[in-house]
């Protein structure tokens, strides 16, 4: 009789520990959850509705029937902006190439011309990515220790589609966000080139379910999980407007910033990235014979003589996002069906992805 009430009790005091681990499991995956701000936005700073200052840099955007336009102005109703193969002799499939062939000073010329009204609805993605995206996993040091990933920043192939500013995604099992400025090769870049960079909006999408479905812990970060669970359609929104700036460090001012449904979750300064898009281009280039994953297929993330003009890389995201180890069971952690979310940068305009 004895040994079993001491058998009973020792049952009870496991099913006691056992209720009080899962209670304080439960409680710390709802704390990690919580957003890092209180603050709600119905408005998106005036900000992303101003435009570059035009002895730094130039912006540029395109229309969905293919105009390039030279932009001199912008408002939260649309921009107003000079058609370039109307002011010019030049012909150009995109804004890039009448940069290309006009040069930066010539075009500055033309900002006094006459320009017409475009609204953000007539506006697509400004470039045309020629190659595969090339992406930076925990480039702001505040994302890695969110996240855990502590030993620096890794790199990884981006397989999606650039798709436009407001354009929905699907809904994933546990699809995030991330909020990043993106950098646009504008000529072809060598091995040991630093090379020139125009900068977009963009919205790392991902589904952190099939990231961590597939990833292979004993290979080197970014090499498997991520081009499964940062690819596919819809999943990299970008800006209706491209900035050129004439010195490689006018990213430094931008303020990153994405709210969900109204409330925000990140905010940050593009200047506090770890490696620039010249380094991690060359980066890039330095692992272009290694092999990365996708569901098992090796593919590369860069080919070994140069980056193609056009090539867009992604240079990481603040901290703030959905994901946290400890929630990733919590499916309504993550963005579900009906969430609204509103990325927003400086002098860049906004991204409305609606999950559907």
């Amino acid at each position: 009789m004895a040994l079993r009430s001491l058998m009973r009790m020792l049952v009870q005091i496991i099913g006691v520990i056992f209720v009080v681990l899962f209670i304080a499991f439960v409680a710390g995956s709802f704390f990690v959850s919580q957003p890092l701000y209180e603050e709600k936005i119905s408005r998106t700073p005036d900000s992303a509705f101003t435009l570059a200052p035009v002895e730094k840099a130039l912006s540029f955007a395109r229309t969905k029937n293919g105009k390039s336009l030279l932009v001199v102005a912008i408002n939260r109703g649309g921009i107003q902006a000079i058609d370039l193969a109307a002011a010019t002799t030049s012909e150009g499939k995109e804004p890039l190439d009448f940069l290309r062939a006009l040069g930066h000073e010539k075009l500055h010329a033309l900002m006094d011309g006459d320009a017409a009204i475009y609204g953000w609805q007539d506006l697509t993605v400004p470039f045309n990515t020629q190659t595969g995206i090339i992406a930076a996993g925990v480039n702001f040091k505040a994302h890695a220790e969110e996240t855990g990933l502590e030993d620096g920043p890794f790199l990884f192939p981006k397989l999606s589609t650039p798709s436009d500013w407001y354009a929905p995604v699907k809904e994933r099992t546990r699809l995030d966000y991330e909020v990043e400025l993106c950098a646009v090769a504008i000529n072809d870049i060598a091995p040991g080139e630093r090379g020139r960079f125009g900068f977009v909006l963009c919205n790392d999408l991902t589904d952190r379910w099939a990231l961590l479905r597939h990833i292979d812990l004993e290979k080197p970060m970014g090499r498997t999980g991520f081009p499964e669970g940062k690819g596919g359609d819809g999943m990299l929104p970008v800006g209706a407007i491209l900035i050129v700036p004439s010195k490689p460090d006018f990213y430094q001012q931008i303020e990153l910033g994405l709210t969900v449904n109204h409330r925000l979750r990140q905010r940050d300064n593009a200047g506090l990235i770890i490696w620039d898009a010249p380094s991690i281009g060359q980066k890039a280039l330095a692992l272009c014979d290694k092999d990365f994953y996708l569901y098992g297929k090796s593919i590369r993330l860069a080919e070994c003589d140069g980056l193609q003009r056009g090539t867009a890389i992604l240079l990481g995201t603040p901290e703030g996002v959905a994901f946290q180890m400890p929630n990733i069971w919590m499916p309504w952690a993550y963005l579900r069906k009906g969430d609204v979310v509103v990325a927003f940068g400086t002098h860049l305009g906004t991204l409305k992805t609606r999950v559907e």
